[in-house]
């Protein structure tokens, strides 16, 4: 196969699932094209049968975000060979890689390779810190080089096609987050940044110090965006005893791991 550019698109709230965008894409070596389609509205690339195309998202309780689900609802592949990454705060990815499959495979992309990343969970801080390390992005780069070789060798994209993809049918319900971020009023300058870059508009921009929280998904994209630190995640002694509680469920390291 011809394969001359990569278009990759990755859901990234506080920013791990772009970094590991970025670090996968630089070990293809192939020019490429990067689309954040974080923020609502965001827009996404058509994929030619000479574009890899990369697919990249937080897992979020075992399942894609759902806005990542609506911005690929709107791209157009023409059997296009599609590489799945997926972070995930130490516990499991669940479904998330197979729902991603099907996404994609729905738009006309094929998908030829998945892999799970453990990284530094955005709501639980105090998990897995410092991931990915280098064990996890040598992982991730060998993933990368495996996928340029195999397509380089291969005649016809349902060559490189993966077969057996982890995860269930139909996928695990995901019952939302009990915790969301907030505004201090006091500090916020109202610029709007963060109410730009909500994936579902749950901020609005002409008074951006407050939230709709049956709207958000707890992405800390607006904590991230935030110039002055206004935002954060709200919760007090409940969210303490969770990120306990989490912490202990997921002391034992887990591992990043390539599905080819």
């Amino acid at each position: 196969m011809d394969i001359t550019n990569v278009k990759a698109l990755f859901f990234t709230g506080t920013g791990t699932t772009k970094q590991v965008t970025e670090r996968f894409v630089q070990a293809c070596g192939l020019p490429a094209d990067l689309f954040d389609v974080t923020p609502f509205g965001a827009e996404v690339p058509t994929c030619t049968a000479h574009d890899l195309a990369v697919f990249a998202v937080p897992s979020y309780g075992g399942r894609i975000p759902a806005p990542m689900a609506e911005r690929i609802s709107r791209i157009s592949g023409d059997n296009t060979p599609a590489v799945l990454l997926v972070t995930y705060g130490n516990r499991a990815i669940d479904d998330t890689l197979i729902e991603l499959a099907d996404a994609v495979s729905e738009r006309g992309c094929i998908p030829v390779a998945g892999c799970a990343m453990a990284a530094h969970h955005s709501l639980m801080v105090n998990v897995a810190e410092g991931r990915p390390d280098a064990d996890d992005l040598a992982v991730l780069d060998a993933c990368a080089a495996s996928v340029v070789e195999r397509l380089g060798a291969a005649a016809t994209v349902r060559d490189a096609e993966l077969g057996t993809i982890p995860g269930n049918r139909p996928y695990r319900a995901f019952g939302g987050v009990p915790f969301h971020p907030e505004a201090a009023a006091d500090v916020c300058v109202s610029c709007g940044a963060c109410a730009a870059q909500c994936p579902v508009r749950a901020i609005d921009p002409a008074a951006p110090s407050t939230t709709d929280i049956e709207r958000c998904i707890s992405c800390m994209r607006c904590i991230a965006a935030c110039p002055v630190g206004a935002r954060s995640i709200s919760g007090g002694d409940a969210l303490t005893a969770a990120r306990t509680a989490f912490a202990e469920k997921c002391a034992q390291r887990q591992e990043s791991y390539t599905v080819m």
